[in-house]
């Protein structure tokens, strides 16, 4: 979950550099940040608690041709300027930036306390910097040093390192994303390609096991095989993203910004069908052989519920779906054959990378939906395709939600040789383009009589129970509202309950009549017990409720879509009212690396 970045150049100037790429990854992790730069032979750090901005935005550190920086999201130790990174050895002449977790980190640290090092943190991380000057201690050059260290560690991890006196950075991933930028004055490194984009669009994604070292001149790589360094040739890809893609123009928050991408991203999908039929048919053939099984977390699960849907209503496609994370325990059945569709906005997630390889090793087929280019599930699965929506930097998904669920849409559509995809995709596009102001003063006034509420439900039925879901995790993971999504039928079976006078439940009204009719019975139902309802339903509707928003939504297949941004809407601004900051919620970070 933490961010981190590298920068080796021919010239001085590169700690302004270290700290415009780090702003670029605060979205992985802000609980305290930090930067180490290398001028002449000697380290300077600068670290501590808070954002980038308030650690290092006006720091007085000299400037160098080789730097390291982090974002940290507290993993072992607590947010403290101690466990801030970068950490160094005892003579300062190692610093070391680490994303992952290390097994038996407390091993290790007792030895080298034993050998006499003193270390400082409570995080993992700061072994690695002294196992490094230990073997330079001992006679070891400083790449031998540094492979001799990484030969030692278990467990997650993506490390970048700087040695007094080499103007290189030394990297070695494993089970954490790790990525190399090619410059034209030197070479970078980072978590992701959003943190260069300012500096290059060319990069070299590595995989677990590998070591590099890069000089601003060059960059090798090497496989870790034992006790041997192997000689590996990466290719060189461009990544169509640019900076601009990273700014938030005229909004004031990323995620404002990505609600409102996301017409222009539904009609983009709409011109791409051409692009989703191999995939869609390489889909549909394997699963003439095997059963099929989804697994995704968070935002991308909710995603993948509605694809379920859309599988078995269009195409009559059985499926499951599997929570990532629990993955390993409920997934015994799996054999030759059989076809996992991992979905995924990052194509880091450390859960879904651990499932897509039990997938392989029982012998599966892994195909895969993702939105980050070059990112590990990409690489690892059988066939993938991205969903185009572009780098997004707030960490509660919105624009790649309704992206996924697009794609799922079509994909599905594809298969059952459904027409009119291109045209549906479009009109929702323009139904959204025109009517988010008067979405926008909706949310508004409904986030107004929220704020003060310490519980919200979220109701849904079909392929909108997932969108239930989906609504009440946007408004508790920004605002800290508690909020639960429901079937609606299942409200009666328990939550009911909970239903006190003034309790607001938000319901998602279907397009379809007999659900309609079931539904309309839920809210009479929860009224009767004095809920506050609030509807999203089709326009023209006569429906029980103290609050309305009516819709075009015209098929019961895409009211996702249109229902979806009202609810993200509704997360956002009451977020803004009670002051919370919507791209950075308290104790969560974008993309979820470690288990």
């Amino acid at each position: 979950m933490c961010g981190i970045v590298g920068i080796v150049r021919r010239r001085l100037g590169v700690a302004r550099d270290l700290i415009r790429s780090l702003k670029k990854l605060e979205y992985r992790g802000y609980d305290s940040a930090g930067i180490a730069v290398m001028s002449d032979g000697d380290i300077e750090v600068v670290k501590g608690v808070g954002t980038i901005e308030a650690v290092v935005g006006d720091a007085k550190i000299r400037d160098g041709y080789v730097g390291i920086g982090h974002t940290r999201w507290a993993t072992h130790g607590g947010v403290s300027p101690e466990n801030a990174h970068p950490h160094l050895s005892c003579n300062g002449e190692v610093a070391v930036v680490h994303n992952g977790t290390l097994d038996d980190f407390e091993g290790m640290r007792r030895e080298l306390i034993a050998k006499g090092h003193v270390l400082h943190s409570e995080t993992d991380t700061e072994v690695v910097a002294h196992l490094v000057e230990g073997n330079l201690k001992s006679g070891d050059k400083p790449l031998s040093a540094f492979v001799k260290a990484i030969k030692k560690l278990k467990g997650s991890y993506a490390i970048v390192s700087i040695i007094s006196g080499e103007r290189a950075l030394f990297l070695a991933r494993n089970k954490s994303p790790l990525v190399i930028g090619l410059g034209e004055d030197g070479n970078y490194c980072a978590s992701d390609v959003a943190a260069l984009l300012h500096l290059t669009n060319r990069f070299i994604f590595m995989d677990d096991g590998e070591i590099a070292l890069l000089t601003p001149s060059e960059v090798e790589i090497w496989r870790l095989n034992g006790d041997s360094l192997e000689k590996v040739h990466k290719e060189t890809e461009e990544v169509e993203w640019t900076p601009q893609l990273l700014d938030k123009g005229a909004f004031d928050h990323f995620m404002l910004k990505e609600i409102h991408e996301q017409p222009h991203i539904l009609r983009k999908i709409a011109e791409s069908i051409d692009y989703y039929t191999r995939f869609s048919e390489r889909l549909n053939s394997l699963l003439r052989d095997g059963s099929l099984t989804i697994v995704a977390a968070g935002t991308s699960y909710h995603a993948g519920l509605i694809g379920k849907y859309l599988l078995s209503k269009l195409a009559g496609v059985r499926s499951e779906i599997i929570v990532a994370s629990e993955f390993p325990e409920w997934s015994s059945h799996l054999r030759q054959g059989d076809i996992v569709l991992a979905i995924s906005q990052s194509g880091e997630t450390a859960d879904v990378l651990e499932a897509v390889r039990i997938a392989k090793s029982k012998g599966s087929k892994v195909v895969s939906i993702v939105n980050v280019p070059g990112s590990t599930l990409t690489r690892i699965s059988d066939e993938s395709i991205f969903i185009q929506a572009g780098p997004e930097i707030g960490v509660a998904a919105t624009k790649t939600f309704s992206a996924q669920v697009a794609v799922l849409y079509v994909v599905s559509s594809l298969i059952s040789g459904r027409s009119g995809i291109s045209r549906e995709l479009t009109e929702v596009s323009e139904l959204l383009r025109g009517s988010m102001d008067s979405l926008d003063e909706f949310s508004k006034k409904m986030s107004d009589l929220l704020k003060d509420k310490e519980h919200v439900f979220f109701l849904g039925r079909g392929i909108n129970y997932p969108t239930a879901l989906e609504g009440a995790l946007k408004l508790k993971e920004i605002s800290y509202i508690h909020a639960e999504g429901y079937p609606a039928g299942e409200y009666k079976h328990g939550p009911l309950a909970l239903i006190e006078e003034g309790t607001p439940a938000i319901m998602l009204v279907p397009v379809n009549e007999e659900l309609r009719k079931k539904t309309i019975y839920n809210i009479m139902e929860v009224r009767s017990r004095g809920a506050f309802t609030i509807t999203i339903q089709p326009r023209g509707m006569e429906i029980p409720a103290d609050a309305s928003l009516e819709t075009d939504a015209w098929d019961e297949l895409i009211s996702p879509l249109i229902y979806t941004v009202p609810l993200q809407l509704i997360a956002y601004h009451t977020a803004v009212i009670l002051g919370r900051d919507p791209d950075k919620p308290r104790n969560l970070a974008k993309s979820v690396t470690v288990e």
